[in-house]
């Protein structure tokens, strides 16, 4: 089992991120290499069991099925169920925390999966590197939410 974690600082209050975080159906808003997503058919976005569709960048497919959430601790997590990377049991959390020295926020996201055999660099250090990615684009583009206060 591969276990990958990022983390970044974002410099909005947490309730403003995860209006852009936590809309587990406008990923492609804040992750670069979504292009699009669709909720299919069944629970709404904001509800465990919500399964969505992923367009990427490159074309390919993902559907992911949200396993459970939490508003008010402002976290969900989530099961890639079909993809064409050569993964397996993939879960993965997104969570967001208060940063009590100013109005920021603490995002981290954290993942574990098993990699088809002989696939285990590859697919780690593409992961890695995408979630990295999102991180820092998230850094860049919610940053810059306007404040609620």
């Amino acid at each position: 089992m591969v276990k990958v974690y990022e983390s970044a600082v974002i410099s909005a209050p947490v309730a403003d991120v995860w209006q852009v975080a936590g809309d587990y159906a406008g990923i492609y808003d804040w992750h670069p290499a979504v292009k699009a997503t669709k909720i299919e058919a069944g629970p709404a976005s904001d509800q465990v069991g919500s399964i969505r569709s992923c367009t990427l960048e490159n074309g390919a497919q993902l559907l992911e099925t949200q396993t459970a959430r939490s508003d008010a601790e402002h976290t969900y997590s989530y099961a890639i169920t079909e993809s064409p990377m050569p993964m397996k049991n993939y879960e993965g959390t997104v969570c967001l925390r208060p940063v009590t020295d100013g109005d920021a926020t603490f995002i981290e996201w954290s993942a574990t999966f098993d990699p088809e055999p002989g696939a285990e660099a590859d697919v780690s250090g593409m992961m890695r590197d995408r979630k990295s990615t999102r991180l820092n684009s998230s850094h860049t583009d919610i940053s810059r939410m306007p404040s609620s206060a």
